[in-house]
């Protein structure tokens, strides 16, 4: 009956050209073809595509667990609609499809959905553009509310779980203005895709792909892939544009299909949205489109930025309305016609809110009502836009003094190639590229827990003042642990700049002290290991040495102990410190119970030329040169033997 009024009410005829639109949350084909008849029992000469969604948008903002229905009344286009199932890729896919059209000059425009989960996005826009590379494509990918299960597409003809649909527009002179908004900031280092085949990656930085996100996520997020993947893409710079892939689907061998293609050889970062730049650029987006001539607006977003921004995402949707009448869905990907200097092509986004906007006239809008910005999120006090930028500018900060690190060291690296000889090539070995991956690796370790546990002290705050429960004490405690927090970072930061610090002259400082700074940055390696740490310490004498180079010795006997107890599988691995003093010497031992050193290779360890690990596995700055750092730039003694199953390191160090 509600039907019934609305087309009576907006004077809609059985003779009208007709498109309508449908956005469905109810992942079910019986309500879907019973939805389809009841509209062509009042208009049966309309031409329908429709999707289902993870949301939905109307003039009412975002929407859940509803359907929204969208009518288009055309005077002087010509639409025509067409269903496609799978067929054998989704490149030929597309090709099939945009056969079925009529490709004539009059095709301005093709409004396409297809399934959310088997068919290949890119693939399929790659597949059409290959026929008609001219034609501009809006649209997206359907979903099922983040279940990643079935999604469905239909026409007012058929429905299918595996395919397309679309709706042609035929009218050269229709105006057509597309948009988009990104705006996710990439976060961490670039990662290298070493293998893939299209959307389906198999290794990324010597890792499978959900052990790559585990390591960088944490595993307890990695058990919810793929669900949660959507939220972190990977992000690919191309055309000119920050592309973001969203995962789609896990697979038992450790690869993850995603959205759209991301070729090997690729560099990639992880993707992290930034709540008021999302904002900002929706309002951005008015002011372009208020340019152009405008009757109707069609909205295609990523589910991610409804998941992300929450009730929010209003305040970026909403001031569209004031412009004319907005309809569409929250998807599992976008289409997106692109022209960067009259280069023009369609291309599968994720992560992305894409704008279409038609008209049949050349009128503009004349008039902006005053609503247009009354959602400038300047004028809103919402504790969750200030902690996530917070979180942003943290995450913005760390990664980019981890990319100055990386940066002076490899500096340094030029530096001192360039200027040793092999008599003096301490700093030459210490500073190459092996040693830089391994201590970057720690960092990321050491910060990656902090930095996890700010993440879910603010994500409870924000629950607590959500709920009510928020108190003075409660806030205090949570400031508290977030300085405590913090503090550690800056502590480890400190003990990296010490390890690597290019003035190598001595300094005093406590032995314990030492030795605990150079335990800080690889104990993360240790607990990972389950290997128990003994400290015996007899003597907290104050030394003076290069602490950086002490450091490095000390990190790469550590180095070699996990490694042996790790390789032999040791039950109960052990690494034992012990220091005292005897005579005039300062000495530190460090001791595993990794079955002793084979006798035939005791003579050898200090041997530059000799290493158990092969050509591939030797990293770091090899016992050659730690005996060159003890003996050359110290004036110590090191040696080495077996007691029972321990192999013993002896450092001695004149006081």
């Amino acid at each position: 009956q509600n039907l019934e009024l609305f087309i009576k009410e907006n004077h809609l005829n059985i003779n009208d050209n007709i498109l309508v639109q449908v956005f469905t949350s109810q992942n079910d084909r019986n309500y879907i073809l019973h939805l389809i008849s009841n509209i062509l029992n009042n208009l049966p000469n309309a031409k329908i595509i429709g999707s289902t969604t993870c949301g939905e948008i109307s003039n009412n903002g975002s929407l859940d667990n509803s359907t929204v229905i969208s009518f288009s009344k055309f005077s002087q286009t010509t639409l025509e609609t067409k269903l496609i199932k799978y067929d054998k890729s989704s490149f030929t896919t597309g090709q099939n499809f945009i056969k079925m059209f009529n490709n004539s000059d009059d095709l301005k425009l093709l409004i396409s959905f297809t399934d959310g989960l088997n068919t290949n996005g890119e693939e399929f826009l790659n597949g059409i553009t290959s026929i008609n590379d001219k034609l501009v494509i809006s649209g997206g990918m359907a979903g099922d509310n983040s279940k990643f299960e079935d999604t469905f597409v239909f026409t007012q003809d058929e429905i299918t779980s595996k395919g397309a649909v679309g709706v042609a527009l035929y009218n050269k002179d229709l105006n057509i203005h597309t948009d988009y908004s990104f705006n996710w900031e990439t976060v961490g280092k670039k990662h290298i895709i070493e293998k893939s085949v299209k959307n389906r990656v198999y290794q990324i930085s010597g890792m499978s792909t959900v052990e790559f996100y585990k390591y960088y996520l944490g595993d307890d997020i990695g058990k919810l892939l793929p669900a949660i993947g959507i939220e972190f893409p990977l992000v690919i710079k191309r055309d000119g544009l920050n592309i973001a892939r969203a995962v789609l689907a896990k697979h038992d061998d450790g690869s993850l299909s995603f959205a759209g293609n991301i070729e090997e050889g690729s560099e990639v970062q992880f993707g992290h949205g930034d709540v008021q730049m999302i904002i900002n650029k929706g309002l951005e987006n008015v002011k372009e489109i208020i340019e152009h001539p405008i009757e109707s607006i069609f909205i295609y977003s990523c589910m991610a930025r409804k998941a992300l921004l929450k009730e929010d995402i209003n305040l970026e949707i909403l001031p569209l309305k004031e412009l004319a009448p907005i309809s569409g869905f929250f998807t599992y990907g976008e289409f997106y016609h692109n022209c960067k200097n009259n280069n023009c092509n369609n291309q599968l986004l994720n992560q992305t809110m894409t704008v279409l906007a038609i008209s049949e006239n050349d009128k503009k809008v004349e008039k902006v009502t005053p609503n247009i910005f009354s959602h400038n999120p300047e004028d809103v006090d919402d504790i969750s836009l200030h902690r996530t930028q917070a979180f942003s500018s943290l995450i913005d900060k760390t990664t980019k003094e981890l990319e100055e690190l990386n940066h002076n060291l490899e500096e340094r690296i030029s530096d001192e190639v360039a200027k040793n000889q092999e008599k003096d090539a301490i700093l030459q070995v210490v500073q190459t590229q092996a040693q830089l991956g391994e201590m970057l690796e720690m960092i990321i370790h050491q910060w990656r827990q902090p930095l996890s546990a700010i993440t879910s002290t603010a994500s409870s705050t924000q629950v607590y003042q959500e709920t009510g429960l928020l108190t003075d004490t409660l806030l205090d405690k949570t400031l508290d642990d977030i300085l405590s927090y913090s503090s550690h970072l800056n502590t480890t930061i400190e003990d990296f700049r010490d390890l690597f610090q290019i003035d190598n002259s001595a300094n005093t400082i406590s032995l314990i002290k030492l030795i605990e700074k150079s335990l800080t940055i690889i104990t993360p390696l240790i607990k990972s290991e389950s290997i128990e740490v003994i400290k015996e310490f007899d003597s907290d004498a104050k030394i003076s040495l290069p602490i950086g180079l002490f450091m490095q010795v000390i990190l790469n006997i550590t180095k070699n102990a996990i490694d042996i107890l790790v390789e032999k599988k040791v039950k109960n691995p052990k690494i034992k410190f012990k220091t005292y003093i005897k005579s005039d010497y300062i000495v530190i031992k460090i001791m595993d119970n990794g079955g002793g050193i084979p006798k035939d290779i005791l003579p050898k360890v200090f041997d530059k030329k000799f290493t158990t690990k092969g050509d591939t596995h030797g990293t770091g700055i090899g016992l050659d040169m730690s005996k060159t750092i003890i003996e050359t730039k110290i004036g110590g003694k090191i040696k080495v033997h077996n007691v029972k199953e321990w192999a013993v390191f002896n450092i001695k160090i004149p006081i």
